[in-house]
């Protein structure tokens, strides 16, 4: 088990190099596409990632705290064509009746919890007997990782996320697997923008010592084609409610 939680948190590089290349939208259809009819995506941000359930479910719903994050994933649904519930709610606290969705997913989204252990307890309670959770986190190790994590190192609610995870009663482990997706940036100035736009308090980090975040980056990253390119390792723990 100590080996277990050492490589889902921290992997050594060479085994990062051994992970296979992938993406989220991949292993989700490779874990769920034969989940069921409804599921939940919790804190669902722009609702990307839900866009990607709705391709696998019939009927699909997201919540997110913020009410600028629901517009924006209300938004990008309707341009898809597709029909997704979206709804301003917490994980902690959700609009649903008990035992409602087949699957409910967290995807980049338990560290960012309050309080990780009662929002898997209430995603439990709005799955059914049986039904899936799946939880998708990235991994702090890796280039991005060290590339990043002078502006928003989150290791700490990462780890506490798995540790509480790791911990839920009422399931039956069904997988945990890693894999890297490769992503490429122009330069430094786009990840900045981005990472303010995000979270505008970042700025903030930007300014303090901004000749060691840049040079931080700069050097984490291997580079492609002109671009700068990093391995974003991620983890995906899904565990099916055990029967009453």
């Amino acid at each position: 088990m100590q080996d277990r939680v050492r490589q889902a948190l921290a992997p050594t590089r060479p085994e990062i190099d051994g992970l296979p290349l992938s993406s989220n939208a991949t292993i989700v259809a490779e874990l769920l596409g034969h989940g069921g009819e409804r599921a939940l995506d919790i804190g669902c941000g722009d609702g990307k990632f839900t866009r990607s359930l709705a391709r696998l479910f019939a009927n699909v719903g997201g919540v997110d705290v913020k009410e600028k994050s629901i517009a924006a994933a209300r938004q990008g649904a309707t341009s898809a064509g597709l029909t997704i519930d979206f709804r301003v709610a917490s994980g902690q606290e959700l609009p649903y009746s008990d035992g409602h969705f087949d699957a409910v997913v967290f995807s980049n989204s338990l560290h960012h919890m309050p309080d990780p252990a009662i929002a898997l307890r209430e995603a439990l309670r709005a799955l059914r007997n049986g039904g899936l959770l799946y939880i998708m986190e990235p991994v702090p190790s890796g280039n991005y990782h060290e590339a990043t994590r002078l502006v928003n190192d989150e290791t700490e609610v990462r780890t506490e996320a798995y540790a509480r995870l790791l911990e839920l009663p009422g399931v039956v482990e069904e997988r945990e697997i890693m894999y890297r997706a490769r992503r490429t940036l122009a330069d430094f100035e786009e990840w900045k923008a981005d990472q303010i736009d995000r979270d505008a308090r970042r700025k903030a980090r930007f300014d303090a010592q901004p000749d060691r975040v840049r040079a931080s980056f700069v050097e984490a990253a291997d580079h492609e084609d002109g671009r700068l390119a990093f391995d974003q390792v991620f983890r995906v723990n899904l565990v099916r409610k055990s029967a009453a």
